[in-house]
């Protein structure tokens, strides 16, 4: 019966990388941190169990943290309970409510052990894990599985391990009492301890969940709102670090030196964050420590030179750069009700669209002007603008406009002289959802192709079929050269222009694609699952 048993355990260890064609870090995820609920040492990182971004990987030496494990690298879940690295084989684990993964090479092809399978209650959680000289220990509440450390074969299931010698990861402790000799370390960067919690540079109090003592004279704590304070021993400081996103569902990115991301979940958003794709930095810009920036939903962003502008719930928040200050305008100041979907910047003004319609408003005095083109498009869904040549291109749910600002004119793309060579189906086309313009070429996404419009020769054409995606709704559309690539609900479809070629990644930590933006072998998509990084170009 024992062998059975073994055989069926086998059996359920499950292998996963999210597609065999990738390697481990061709995809990466960035989301909420969230808590941190585990931490142990590997050879070359420090790793950190999170509750919604996975591990967490911090260089043991230069302290910069390389790209986090999530469910892109093959995890079961991206809420990670306990994590545990076992120096004499080299295998990470981690355990999420269900399972229980384990890597040889600490970063993909993970297997993964049903928990229930194992023989652990559905409703038991495990909190922390370990490993003896010969064993892996996992204590889950009320039991301990006791496993092979190399096959992960359960062993036994125990009231109590039957070892003493057994090196325990750090673990998740609700109320947690800090060891006394690091209650009187210095904390630098404005931050401040009181006993068992940490104070931020802004008197929010933050409770820590677990620390870690590690080999190399560093100790590590973990914080419920995700922050890591790395600690000396010898000079007994604690150095906070940051990582991950202030949000979850991310709907717009902006597209200069450094990444503006900005999301709409209104209540688990702690506010936006700039990230620095060079250096792999995120910083955060909190709602409850920046004046006049209030915590709501975003769904779109434009930077400009001087300011950035962050389009809400019929509000614009705009920041300030070189003031470093925040403020807000509303429709007092003429921004348009509903949701503040597109904006787009000519000399002196932005153009705001809406999903009830569009307005200018001057850069100067942040007030909109009076436009017979706003009162033609009233209660018109914006889905995007882009300027070109002195005309506003505006794509709505029905239509593709034209408006030259200059002479007060607006046309309908599809009464265009230069529209030849679609001329027997232009009358088709509806559900324009994005523009995207590069040096010479605007391309429009539609639910029954994607146009072309050539600047320089004004000329028309379809360059991708609605076979070619499945006539899915297209949210994003980038284009680089021949390839094509249609952010929907559903994944990204990546087509090749020139032989019609496509295929759709439809991974399930993709989620529904609401922005994209490609610099030069990465292309970012801003998800409902966080921000994601592809390497397109090492897959073609």
């Amino acid at each position: 019966m024992r062998r059975i048993f073994y055989l069926i355990l086998i059996l359920n260890i499950l292998i996963s990388q999210h597609d065999s064609r990738f390697d481990t870090f061709d995809w990466v995820l960035y989301t909420q941190t969230g808590t941190i609920n585990s931490i142990t040492e590997g050879y070359n990182f420090t790793y950190f169990a999170t509750s919604n971004a996975g591990i967490l990987c911090l260089q043991l030496y230069q302290e910069r943290f390389g790209e986090p494990i999530t469910t892109a690298q093959g995890l079961s879940d991206n809420q990670i309970l306990a994590t545990h690295f076992d120096k004499s084989t080299g295998i990470l684990w981690a355990a999420s409510r269900e399972f229980l993964d384990y890597s040889y090479n600490a970063e993909g092809n993970w297997f993964h052990i049903n928990l229930v399978d194992a023989g652990l209650h559905r409703t038991a959680l495990v909190q922390q894990i370990g490993s003896s000289q010969n064993y892996l220990w996992i204590n889950a509440e009320s039991a301990f599985l006791k496993l092979g450390k190399v096959s992960g074969v359960v062993m036994g299931i125990l009231p109590l391990p039957d070892e003493n010698d057994i090196n325990w990861s750090g673990k998740h402790v609700y109320n947690l009492d800090l060891p006394e000799q690091l209650q009187n370390y210095t904390i630098m960067d404005g931050w401040m301890m009181n006993y068992n919690q940490f104070i931020d540079p802004y008197g929010k109090s933050i409770i820590p969940t677990t620390y870690y003592f590690c080999s190399n004279n560093k100790v590590y704590a973990g914080l419920e709102d995700g922050t890591i304070f790395s600690g000396d021993v010898q000079m007994e400081t604690f150095y906070p670090l940051n990582n991950g996103l202030n949000n979850t569902d991310i709907t717009a990115i902006t597209t200069k030196n450094d990444f503006w991301v900005v999301g709409r979940n209104n209540f688990d958003s702690m506010g936006i964050t700039r990230y620095n794709i060079h250096n792999n930095d995120f910083k955060h810009v909190d709602f409850e420590n920046s004046i006049n920036f209030k915590s709501q939903p975003f769904y779109s962003i434009l930077e400009t030179d001087k300011e950035v502008w962050i389009g809400g719930n019929s509000t614009i928040s705009i920041y300030n750069k070189k003031k470093g200050f925040w403020r807000e305008i509303t429709e007092g100041n003429g921004v348009p009700g509903g949701k503040v979907t597109a904006m787009v910047e000519d000399e002196s003004s932005i153009w705001v669209g809406s999903t009830r319609g569009l307005v200018n408003i001057s850069k100067i005095n942040k007030q909109a002007e009076q436009l017979d083109l706003g009162n033609q498009l009233l209660l018109q869904r914006i889905n995007d603008l882009e300027i070109i040549n002195g005309n506003l291109w505006i794509a709505t749910d029905n239509y593709l406009l034209i408006y030259n600002y200059i002479i007060n004119k607006l046309i309908d793309f599809k009464k265009l002289e230069n529209t030849d060579v679609i001329n027997n189906r232009k009358d088709i086309f509806f559900g324009f959802t994005d523009i995207y313009r590069d040096a010479n070429n605007l391309y429009v996404a539609t639910q029954v192709g994607i146009l072309n419009y050539n600047i320089e020769t004004e000329g028309w054409k379809v360059i991708v079929e609605p076979s070619s995606y499945s006539g899915s709704k297209v949210n994003k559309l980038v284009v680089v050269k021949e390839y094509c690539f249609l952010g929907t609900n559903d994944g990204i479809w990546q087509i090749n222009i020139d032989n019609g070629y496509s295929q759709i990644y439809d991974f399930s930590f993709i989620g529904s694609v609401q922005d994209m933006y490609i610099r030069d072998d990465a292309l970012f998509i801003g998800s409902d699952k966080g921000l994601i990084k592809y390497l397109w170009k090492k897959n073609l």
